[in-house]
């Protein structure tokens, strides 16, 4: 992954990198993911602002791909 892949990005950046620019996914889908522990909670660096890591969606994207049956590895 690049430097680039190492940067904060908003939720609804996050929302489609997940669903595709075309049709994202509604951010309360993504926020019912971090509560089932498909995707990593994001980080709040001031009150009232969430970021997500661009670089641990990526990996929560690529173990939820590899894992073959479809459902949540812990």
């Amino acid at each position: 992954m690049s430097n680039e892949d190492d940067e904060l990005i908003t939720i609804r950046e996050g929302c489609a990198i997940i669903g595709g620019k075309a049709k994202p996914v509604h951010p309360a889908t993504f926020y019912r993911g971090v509560r089932d522990g498909r995707y990593t909670p994001p980080v709040h660096p001031s009150p009232g602002i969430s970021r997500l890591w661009k670089k641990r969606l990526l990996k929560d994207l690529a173990r939820i791909i590899a894992d073959e049956d479809g459902t949540v590895s812990t």
